[in-house]
């Protein structure tokens, strides 16, 4: 048992270390690491399409008539290229993606907000103002998608980094409790 844990530990410290190594690249170079990532998804894509297309022509006719594989192929095939190509566009329709949401989250709770002054609630002017920060980040996403995603980028690598020195510093603790 005590040694399962050991092997275990010393491949967990690994992996951290792999986690690091990671998201020092998101922190210091997110434009390239978005870029690699939708490289990746666009090439994982192309290839689940390429399996599909496969799929369809070596399944028997009956099955075939009902089978949507060959749009589903063709349909991830252009995607995953798409991306693997162009790397950018995901970027930038992630950032509209995340700037519309908060304008969204802006009109919902701007609403919660006059119905608590309705209500004659102390706390809709806080409502408020949490409405109207989410207007001014949605904005300020929608005006610079790119550099919104890239900030993001780096806010998840600095948070990778924390956890995964967390995470060697309890495999160290674990593995010299071990020893004892």
């Amino acid at each position: 048992m005590l040694s399962n844990i050991k092997k275990y530990e010393k491949m967990s410290i690994a992996t951290s270390i792999i986690l690091i190594i990671f998201s020092l690249f998101l922190i210091f170079n997110p434009e390239k690491s978005l870029n690699f990532i939708v490289i990746l998804l666009g090439a994982i894509l192309a290839l689940i399409g390429i399996v599909n297309i496969v799929s369809y022509f070596t399944s028997d006719r009956e099955t075939r008539t009902i089978n949507t594989e060959i749009v589903q192929g063709i349909l991830y095939t252009v995607i995953g290229l798409f991306l693997i190509f162009d790397p950018s566009i995901l970027n930038q329709f992630l950032g509209i993606i995340i700037g519309s949401w908060l304008i969204i989250q802006f009109v919902i709770k701007m609403q919660f907000a006059l119905n608590l002054k309705s209500m004659a609630s102390s706390s809709w002017p806080f409502m408020l103002i949490s409405a109207g920060a989410n207007l001014f980040l949605g904005i300020l996403v929608l005006v610079n998608p790119f550099a919104s995603v890239a900030a993001l980028t780096t806010i998840c690598g600095i948070i990778l980094l924390i956890s995964e020195v967390s995470s060697i510093v309890e495999s160290i603790y674990l593995l010299s409790a071990c020893n004892k």
